[in-house]
């Protein structure tokens, strides 16, 4: 292996360069193929740049379908018959194809190990909210969704999506991530009776105990930490495996089929588009600004959030490399989606099971997307997985997300009241566009009433030592560090700007920095 290794790395041009006196023989034919295919994989999605092997992308691409593919299950639930009036073999289908069309797409052109596919919130907003609540058929429905990701894939395009997510505090984006992590442990927990609904009181309460799949659930979550304690390859698979196989052999609950031709109720309904941009009127306009709204803060936050486990950001402007693709591929999504009986498209919070099995690229997502295709005929096999088998990466994975709380600066009431805000309204709203608005809306008020704003516009305007940076990125990254700070220009900047009330110096101006060596803010009387 290491020799094989070697001979796709040694001496050439560009990645994985084929080193030719070592290719001899009949043997050396078969290894020449297999460095080109290695050759070919590395050129593509950089594996060597990130320190990541195919064998592991496969493990992690697996380990996220696995963890997503309850949505093949949950969503013709929602949207099927009798709900909506959409077939639910349709539902299936179009799940599956939506999901591998955009999870390709991230995939391959942004190099991004998210998988991608339909929002349960979202498909219960279309069938509850829209067909069921306001009355508006199934087809203007599903026009909504289309219309949703063309205005997506514009946003896209020209980049005003990145521009919304650069003025979303970091403060909020670190709070994301601790409230998804408690969202996807308050799924986990719900989805084995750990916690159930109670009365109008205490709204929820322990579940009973009594049930031995609890257990066996808890225990693998020991399992898992255990596993991943000693850096076990494909540690989440082997969970997943092992309690899969103990409850089917328990119940006797073996999968009937492994394989299954899908079966539409309407012969060839999912390729005609069954839109009717006719009924589109100004009733509409709610459900596409909910859909769309939605969708760009979900797909900000989780893109944020997974990328920041992988540590793909860029350090020196927070951004994540291809990023752009995250969003172009969930509005295509969407829009085939529509075309197909189905909701709209995001990135799955559960693809931080896979970047916690070391998926670093689109190649994680390319396989995602290869196993929802492969869905479409071994549904009944996935299907069948239980519950209590995947829930436990559900509670892992929250626990390792509650790290980033480190990052929040929670001695400043500026950072920590949208901060917390944000993190508790996910899980108990259970939504994450609702944790986002509240923390950016409070982070914004704080910033009048805690006096920084007037502290930037004195600066703005009043100080002849002021200097911009080259972006709101970079100076938000700057603003947020503790210690002395070096500019581009190997210039010391301060580390406190002092208070507009006059009391201790803020540590964390949200805003431009002073030069140390140019502005005394003790000589100037502050």
């Amino acid at each position: 292996m290491s020799g094989e290794r070697s001979a796709a790395t040694s001496s050439g041009t560009g990645y994985g360069a084929i080193n030719n006196n070592k290719v001899k023989g009949v043997n050396g034919v078969g290894k020449h193929h297999k460095n080109v295919e290695r050759s070919f994989l590395t050129r593509v999605f950089e594996l060597d740049t990130r320190n990541t092997t195919v064998a592991k992308e496969f493990r992690a691409g697996t380990t996220s379908f696995l963890t997503m593919a309850y949505i093949l299950l949950v969503n013709p639930e929602i949207l099927g018959t009798p709900h909506t009036g959409i077939a639910r073999g349709d539902v299936v289908i179009g799940t599956a194809l939506a999901s591998a069309f955009a999870s390709f797409i991230v995939g391959f052109f942004g190099n991004l190990p998210f998988g991608c596919a339909p929002g349960l919130g979202l498909s219960a907003y279309l069938s509850y909210g829209l067909v069921q609540g306001r009355g508006i058929p199934w087809q203007g429905a599903l026009t909504t969704c289309v219309v949703t990701g063309a205005i997506m894939l514009l946003l896209a395009i020209t980049r005003l999506s990145d521009l919304m997510m650069s003025f979303i505090p970091r403060t909020i984006k670190s709070a994301t991530v601790v409230g998804m992590g408690l969202l996807l442990s308050f799924i986990g927990m719900q989805t084995i009776h750990v916690v159930v609904a109670a009365d109008d009181d205490s709204l929820i309460k322990l579940g009973p105990l009594d049930n031995w799949e609890v257990w066996l659930s808890l225990i693998g979550l020991i399992l898992l930490a255990t596993l991943t304690y000693h850096h076990v390859r494909g540690a989440v698979l082997i969970g997943i495996f092992v309690l899969t196989m103990i409850l089917w052999q328990s119940d006797n609950s073996w999968p009937d089929k492994i394989i299954e031709i899908p079966n539409t109720e309407r012969a060839n309904s999912i390729f005609q588009a069954s839109l009717s941009f006719d009924l589109i009127d100004e009733s509409y306009i709610p459900g596409i600004l909910a859909f769309l709204s939605v969708g760009i803060f979900d797909v900000s936050g989780v893109m944020y959030a997974c990328s920041r486990l992988a540590n793909l950001q860029d350090k020196e402007t927070g951004e994540t490399p291809g990023g752009k693709w995250a969003f172009i591929a969930t509005a295509l999504g969407t829009i085939v989606a529509g075309l197909l009986g189905c909701s709209p498209i995001i990135i799955h919070l559960e693809s931080v099971a896979g970047i916690k099995e070391g998926g670093r690229t689109g190649l994680t997502a390319c396989v995602i997307s290869f196993w929802f295709l492969v869905s479409v005929l071994f549904a009944p096999l996935f299907g069948d997985i239980p519950v209590y088998a995947t829930a436990p990466v559900l509670l892992l994975i929250g626990s390792m997300m509650m790290g980033e709380a480190s990052e929040i600066n929670w001695r400043s009431m500026y950072e920590a009241v949208p901060a917390f805000l944000t993190l508790a309204m996910m899980p108990l709203t259970f939504s994450i566009p609702n944790g986002i608005f509240f923390g950016t809306v409070s982070h914004i008020l704080l910033y009048i009433t805690t006096g920084e704003f007037f502290t930037w516009f004195k600066e703005y305007f009043f100080s002849r030592s002021i200097r911009r940076y080259d972006s709101f990125e970079e100076a938000t990254k700057l603003t947020t560090q503790g210690g002395d700070i070096e500019d581009n220009n190997n210039r010391k900047v301060a580390e406190k700007i002092p208070s507009f009330f006059g009391v201790e110096p803020y540590e964390r101006s949200p805003s431009l920095l002073l030069r140390q060596e140019e502005y005394d803010f003790e000589d100037q009387g502050f």
